[in-house]
């Protein structure tokens, strides 16, 4: 038997809806509680009446700033200044998958390229995501040295006077790619291996910024990276920040 419906009305699956917060609510709750664990040292330190004790924490937390800039931290500072009227780029580098284990629950909009070529293309894609987004905040692109190399082109086409936004380029230097230093190629013959895969690079990263009419900020500490990520001033900057091996 055949039936035709002149209309369709939508019911909300109340328990459905309910049933889905509620697991979204435990996922973030799990996640924060297993990123607490492997948190910095608490203020607590800070608050005691002993003053050897706050002395103490006060040189850990200046030798904290003067250290160099891991991965790891470099992807964590980045997330936590990235909040939900920004746009986060993440290029296919070594840097999206210390991002993958370190990101808490947080509603951003995220972006990445995948596919063969995922390595390419990614400040083209953060130039397209700034012009459909100019009145949304900072466009903060996290991406290794080789991912700006493979798309420096698009350098010159992304800051159009048409781009009203500020677009923020964080590049994550090694000195090449090291994200096939975890996966079994690494097991090669480290000449060969060197060369062919790691494609180890010297290009002076401030001329290149300059070339194409970007700011250029050299971060080399930990105590620089927060306020470099966060400064409101140019529309186009290029983050450089040698990472600590």
């Amino acid at each position: 038997m055949t039936r035709f419906a002149d209309a369709v009305t939508v019911v909300p699956d109340e328990a459905g809806l309910a049933a889905g917060r509620s697991w979204i609510g435990r996922w973030v709750t799990a996640s924060r509680r297993i990123l607490d664990e492997s948190a910095d040292e608490p203020l607590g330190a800070a608050l005691t009446d002993d003053a050897l004790e706050r002395a103490r924490w006060a040189r850990d937390q200046l030798a904290q700033l003067r250290e160099p800039v891991t991965r790891r931290l470099l992807a964590r500072s980045v997330w936590d200044a990235t909040w939900p009227h920004d746009r986060l780029v993440v290029a296919a580098s070594r840097l999206i998958r210390e991002l993958d284990r370190i990101a808490a629950g947080k509603r951003i909009r995220v972006h990445a390229n995948r596919g063969l070529g995922g390595i390419d293309g990614t400040i083209a894609t953060a130039s397209g995501i700034a012009l459909a987004t100019a009145d949304r905040g900072v466009i903060r692109v996290l991406l290794g040295d080789l991912a700006l190399l493979h798309d420096a082109g698009s350098l010159l086409g992304s800051g159009g006077a048409e781009i009203e936004g500020r677009l923020q380029l964080i590049v994550g230097d090694d000195g090449g790619g090291s994200i096939f230093d975890t996966l079994e190629v690494a097991s090669a013959d480290p000449a060969l291996y060197a060369r062919v895969m790691r494609t180890p690079q010297s290009v002076d990263t401030a001329a290149l910024a300059a070339a194409y009419g970007w700011e250029f900020r050299r971060v080399e500490t930990r105590g620089d990276l927060m306020p470099a990520l966060t400064d409101a001033g140019a529309t186009r900057t290029l983050i450089e920040v040698p990472l600590a091996h």
